[in-house]
């Protein structure tokens, strides 16, 4: 399945995203974070990597791939929401 560009960074806490400016891909990571306003989002530390901040206003997306997810987040990512 293709990735997909998700605007509501607020519900993606926890997901698996890539992020990126225009086409070129700057990153991939889990969400560590979030702003509430979906203005922020903040990728956890990974090996060398520390904890990254990107910020929507300078022209970052973050793409993920469609799917269920379990537990308490199981409401966040529909079909519906992500394809209009």
């Amino acid at each position: 399945m293709t990735l997909q560009n998700y605007p509501d960074w607020w519900r993606l806490e926890g997901a698996l995203v890539q992020i990126r400016m225009d086409e070129d891909v700057v990153a991939t990571g889990l969400v560590d974070s979030v702003m509430p306003d979906s203005s922020v989002l903040w990728l956890a530390a990974a090996g060398l990597q520390s904890r990254r901040m990107y910020v929507a206003a300078e022209g970052y997306t973050a793409w993920v791939e469609p799917m269920l997810l379990a537990g308490d987040a199981a409401y966040r990512m529909t079909a519906s929401r992500l394809y209009g």
